[in-house]
């Protein structure tokens, strides 16, 4: 079977040059040093129009033989006549026919077309998988670490640097675009070589031989019998496929050492080249070496182990050396390019791939990986050489893992409280923090900040835990959800719920009463202005919350809970709600209820940031998205997130999650409890924000949002000490503040206000019943969903 892909333009005929170079490459006739007494080997031809007697094509033909000539007695001056090469290659073929490891080689050579097909098609090899954020930054790369495995990249030969190309010619077979696979001279040599010494000493191999042998040889002792089944798969390979397509192969399989197969790998370990990508292509780190790097590069085949330069520099600028001065006989370049090349690669600082490759936004990516591991298995995600590219935005990512690590580390002013503050770690044990930044409206992870520091792995930070994944109890943020289930069953956010001593009917051992007797933050009641719901949520007092679900029923909270994303509260924590309390058959109700109002169930910052952006959403749940696009290695797309179209669900109505954007964006309700300019406030913009701190000070939050985003914040220490009075106003909420400001200002969005339904208007209350208000009554208005409105006093 022929091999018909397209040859890339400007390939040179086979035998159509006088010395070997990439094909199409024009170069200027170059003068090779000439040992004295010996004409040149290579002289530049008379100019097009020069006055002679000889016709141009003529003499050019000629000028050709003779040069042919002139290069044969200059590099084989003792040349094999043509009957004992002859005799050499059927002595080689028969004994690769009719000896008994190859008696059936050219049915083996049928046998082995599958593979070579899959290696010509980038099917059988393994090759690294990259994972990227949105904008085609470098996140990481997945590999195998296993015996014979690592890291590879396929590239097309059209993007590969020519002086590579022209590099690895010159230091591995110089008559690679004339041969037909095998170079009969050389394999006379080292057969020669080989007898003298009885055993195989020397190798007379070809790139398509090397290549024939380190994907289907690579681990079987050199024998002659062994060579001449190379040999003849060589020339059937060639037969097969153009040299081009064999060039590609050969750079795409050949071992540069370090774990880097194929040059791309060895590319970007080496010289840290990076690919550079656009919206519709990447350029390759192979695409952007220059004569040094590309000189070097070619010389580490011979011996990837010794001449790897992170370990031994001299002997890879010496191999190299080498390489260049062949090229400078070749004609490929000039002694004075080659001088400079060396000048250049003395000036290399060679290190380690784990030196200079390391994971960007760690959390985040181990949370890809596990989405990707579920997709497509692990071995395969790991030899497959997927390009991943991801919601996440690295220089956001960047800044989020800033503000959290200053305003833990480092002495801040707070405008809020008109004083320095800090550093937190110091002054109040906060040694950890997490934040979460989606898009409401497409579910795009757009930041995952796991920890304040992914390497300090002290008992307080575990840094390379991912916080935003972690089941910590959310506290008085969970109480929007609880109120959207009331404003689903006809509550209002004028409803008075009043604030006072109550004592509910679920009993209690740890309170005097025998009955669960919840109280405030403050430890006080408050009785002096209206109680409305909206009061109650923005000044976050517990005792309107456990009425409200005590009203609503858990049941319908923990449904609510469901529909807006939050699953873990009748899985994971149920399990160890169960284990704690030595109860297995202990239902959600009777772990939670009705302390849930409180938040006293735990959720993971990511699953509230998301509830929370269904608010933002008009009542749309759109799951978080981490993934926006998968390709194979040659940039063909496997999937391909349509942001355009996302897959939301109604969780709620619009009506409803008005209802509580409106209140947790009101500033002026929340100054009974936080003075303004507090952090939940943005300079130039509504938002919608809501703190939470658990009762032993052990967990922190602040979540809230605008139209266009929402960001989570969870703070505190990860082996669950306590904190020192710290509330989420004054340790989440400056983190959720910062990262806000500068995620809105980044992506300019503008300063709207949440859209109000058509079925929502305004309406006005008793202040003190919250019922039509009687003649005397102080009033409030506020928003009320159609039907809903009182109609009695």
């Amino acid at each position: 079977m022929e091999y018909h892909e397209k040859q890339p333009a400007g390939e040179a005929e086979r035998g159509g040059a006088l010395g070997p170079r990439v094909p199409g490459l024009q170069l200027p006739a170059r003068r090779l040093p000439v040992a004295r007494g010996q004409p040149a080997l290579l002289a530049p031809l008379p100019a097009t129009g020069a006055k002679s007697g000889v016709p141009p094509l003529r003499r050019w033909r000629t000028n050709r033989i003779l040069l042919r000539k002139r290069w044969r007695r200059r590099f084989y001056p003792h040349r094999t006549p043509r009957w004992a090469l002859m005799l050499l290659v059927a002595a080689l073929l028969g004994l690769a026919l009719f000896s008994s490891s190859a008696g059936a080689v050219y049915a083996y050579y049928e046998a082995q077309l599958p593979l070579l097909r899959n290696i010509a098609n980038n099917n059988a090899l393994f090759q690294t998988t990259r994972i990227y954020d949105r904008n085609g930054n470098l996140l990481y790369e997945l590999f195998d670490h296993s015996a014979d495995r690592g890291r590879r990249t396929y590239v097309s030969y059209t993007d590969i640097s020519p002086l590579l190309i022209n590099a690895t010619v010159a230091a591995e077979d110089h008559t690679f675009w004339e041969n037909s696979g095998v170079d009969l001279q050389g394999i006379l040599r080292a057969v020669f070589s080989n007898l003298q010494s009885q055993s195989v000493v020397q190798g007379g191999s070809t790139i398509t031989q090397q290549l024939i042998k380190n994907e289907l040889f690579s681990n079987q002792p050199r024998t002659l019998a062994v060579k001449a089944e190379e040999a003849v798969l060589a020339y059937g390979l060639t037969q097969q496929y153009p040299k081009w397509k064999i060039m590609e192969m050969y750079l795409n399989t050949v071992y540069y050492g370090d774990l880097n197969y194929g040059a791309e790998a060895a590319a970007e370990n080496y010289f840290n080249l990076q690919p550079k990508c656009t919206a519709t292509r990447c350029k390759p780190a192979v695409a952007q070496l220059d004569l040094a790097q590309a000189s070097l590069l070619a010389g580490l085949p011979q011996s990837p182990s010794y001449y790897d330069p992170t370990l031994n520099k001299p002997a890879a600028l010496a191999r190299q050396k080498v390489v260049l001065q062949s090229m400078v006989e070749l004609g490929m370049i000039t002694p004075q390019q080659a001088a400079a090349a060396e000048a250049e690669s003395q000036k290399f600082v060679f290190k380690p791939y784990s030196a200079t490759h390391h994971i960007q936004a760690p959390h985040f990516v181990q949370y890809v990986i596990d989405q990707l591991t579920s997709l497509l298995g692990s071995q395969n995600l790991l030899n497959g050489g997927y390009n991943v590219y991801t919601t996440l935005d690295l220089t956001l990512e960047k800044k989020v893992e800033q503000i959290v690590h200053d305003r833990l580390y480092t002495v801040q002013y707070d405008p809020y409280l008109g004083q320095y503050q800090g550093p937190l770690y110091k002054t109040n044990n906060v040694n950890n923090a997490a934040v979460v930044v989606m898009s409401p409206t497409t579910g795009e992870i757009l930041a995952m900040d796991g920890s304040a520091d992914f390497n300090n792995q002290s008992a307080k930070v575990q840094g390379q835990y991912n916080s935003a994944l972690a089941l910590r109890q959310p506290g008085s943020a969970f109480k929007p959800i609880v109120y959207a289930t009331a404003f689903e069953m006809g509550w209002y956010p004028a409803m008075i719920v009043p604030d006072h001593l109550t004592i509910y009917p679920t009993k209690d051992a740890n309170s005097p009463s025998g009955y669960y007797t919840p109280n405030n933050y403050d430890q006080k009641f408050h009785t002096t202005f209206p109680m409305t719901i909206r009061n109650a949520i923005a000044n976050s007092f517990n005792i309107p919350a456990v009425t409200t679900v005590e009203y609503v029923g858990f049941n319908n909270v923990l449904n609510m809970a469901k529909r807006l994303g939050i699953t873990s509260l009748d899985t994971a924590d149920l399990q160890a709600c169960r284990k704690n309390y030595n109860a297995p058959k202990a239902t959600p109700e009777q772990c939670f209820f009705p302390s849930i109002a409180l938040g006293t169930a735990e959720v993971s910052l990511l699953e509230l940031t998301g509830a929370y952006a269904t608010f933002a959403n008009q009542g749309v749940r759109v799951p978080p998205v981490a993934i926006l696009e998968i390709t194979d290695s040659l940039g063909h797309p496997l999937y391909r997130y349509d942001a355009a179209h996302p897959h939301g669900v109604r969780a709620l109505g619009a009506d409803v999650s008005f209802l509580i954007s409106s209140i947790l964006s009101d500033k002026a309700s929340r100054y009974h409890e936080f003075g303004p300019g507090n952090p939940l406030e943005l300079a130039d913009r509504p938002a919608a924000a809501k703190t939470g701190t658990t009762q032993t000070f052990r967990d922190n939050w602040t979540v809230g949002y605008t139209p266009y985003l929402a960001v989570g914040v969870w703070a505190g220490n990860s082996d669950n000490t306590p904190m020192d009075n710290v509330i989420g106003i004054t340790g989440a909420g400056p983190i959720w503040h910062d990262v806000m400001e500068y995620a809105s200002q980044r992506y300019h969005y503008p300063a709207e206000d949440f859209i109000r339904p058509a079925n929502v208007h305004l309406g006005t209350v008793s202040a003190l019943t919250g019922l039509l208000p009687r003649p005397g009554d102080p009033t409030v208005s506020d928003w009320f969903i159609d039907g809903t409105l009182p109609t009695t006093s």
